[in-house]
């Protein structure tokens, strides 16, 4: 009997890490209009981002259903596997409420469901720490244990071109204070006990790119740094060869996926990092 570790789309992980690591992810759900797509799934990075700045109307997104939670949680408990499923704040989505149900109609005990208090790669780093610790023989609740670990020592830091995706979709957060001087800053901000917050007020996204930077150096040594960007491949290989001498493990280079994209817009890039 094995653990295998669970996540949702948010976490944004490359498929290759995904595969290697053994991880399960269910996507949730975009919506534009009548026509539902899953993230990832029915609809890529590239094909979303082409077609947003089109859309007369914001797209909305949905969480995985218990029943998608469900049938995932039932395949693994039948192949006589625990599960440590890791997700995006309950803050943010509603996916960790579906999770704890689905985890709740199986009726097991064999499955442990964690809320990483983060979002996009923020999870992505926790899942990819607790898939690691499965693999080295981990038993459930030591898994467990590394991922709520892991999520306390992970800092996410991200800049947009303009806070109007994140007020339009709900989840602007203790951010809303900015909202009167948007012509006038380009803020870097921060996920902070599961809400997104302002971390600092900067004037132009060159000096917010360089504050990233900063902070990356500040917080250094890390173990792990994934560097996230939604339409900006040259600024996140940028960010991504800075970061490559604060990390032990290379650095993470990915783009932000479709359902977190709806809450963005096109301007974003990040960067997660987490301590040892």
């Amino acid at each position: 009997m094995a653990v295998r570790v669970v996540t949702d789309s948010t976490s944004d992980l490359p498929t290759d890490l995904v595969a290697e690591h053994g991880i399960t992810v269910v996507p949730l759900n975009v919506h534009f209009g009548a026509e539902t797509l899953r993230d990832g799934v029915d609809i890529t990075p590239d094909a979303f981002f082409q077609r947003l700045p089109g859309s007369r109307v914001l797209p909305k997104t949905s969480q995985p259903s218990v029943a998608a939670f469900g049938d995932v949680y039932g395949r693994l408990l039948n192949e006589g596997h625990e599960i440590v499923s890791v997700h995006i704040s309950e803050k943010l989505s509603g996916t960790m409420n579906s999770a704890r149900q689905a985890a709740q109609e199986a009726k097991s005990d064999r499955i442990e469901v964690v809320d990483t208090q983060g979002a996009s790669l923020w999870v992505g780093l926790v899942a990819l720490e607790a898939a690691r610790a499965a693999e080295a023989g981990g038993t459930r609740e030591e898994v467990a244990r590394v991922a709520r670990e892991a999520s306390f020592k992970v800092r996410l830091f991200f800049v947009l071109d303009t806070l109007e995706y994140l007020q339009k979709g709900g989840r602007i957060g203790k951010a809303q204070a900015l909202l009167g001087s948007l012509l006038s800053i380009k803020p870097v901000l921060t996920v902070r006990e599961g809400e997104v917050h302002p971390h600092e007020r900067v004037r132009t996204r060159v000096r917010a790119l360089e504050r990233i930077r900063e902070l990356m150096k500040e917080g250094s040594p890390y173990d792990e740094i994934a560097v996230v960007h939604a339409t900006s491949p040259d600024e996140a290989r940028s960010l991504a060869t800075d970061a490559a001498s604060l990390s032990k493990r290379p650095v993470i280079t990915t783009r932000v996926g479709p359902v977190i994209g709806v809450y963005t817009g096109p301007g974003l890039i990040g960067v997660a990092m987490r301590k040892p």
